[in-house]
């Protein structure tokens, strides 16, 4: 793959027709994380077609296009109800501070070897 060359999936194009067809940007990008993280999860079978891979997002399109505000409401519901994994680091707000993974101070995670006849504190 060369630099100028990019991988798209199913889902960014989804997106793309979305927003060239008027879908608000962030009904769009629910969109795609729904098209994505139903097939990268394994959603249920039964609400794949609700996701856009019995038609190549046709539907899902059509109702972002034609009532927003409910399609918006049933797929904050859907994401809600089968997502099952945290969001990949990568797309976490990139704005934020890089912070420690662990929120215990070092000396805690890492304990010295106690001295021979140290008593043992309860």
């Amino acid at each position: 793959m060369t630099d100028s060359e990019e991988m798209l999936f199913e889902w960014d194009e989804w997106k793309a027709r979305a927003l060239a067809q008027g879908v608000p940007e962030d009904l769009a990008e629910l969109g795609r994380r729904i098209m994505r993280d139903a097939y990268m999860q394994r959603w249920p079978e039964d609400v794949l077609s609700d996701c856009g891979w019995d038609d190549d997002g046709f539907a899902m399109l059509a109702l972002a296009r034609a009532k927003p505000a409910e399609t918006r409401r049933d797929w904050e519901r859907l994401y809600a109800r089968h997502h099952r994994r945290p969001a990949c680091p990568v797309e976490t707000d990139l704005r934020r501070s890089d912070k420690a993974i662990v929120s215990a101070p070092a000396p805690l995670l890492i304990r010295p070897p106690k001295a021979e006849g140290q008593a043992r504190q309860p």
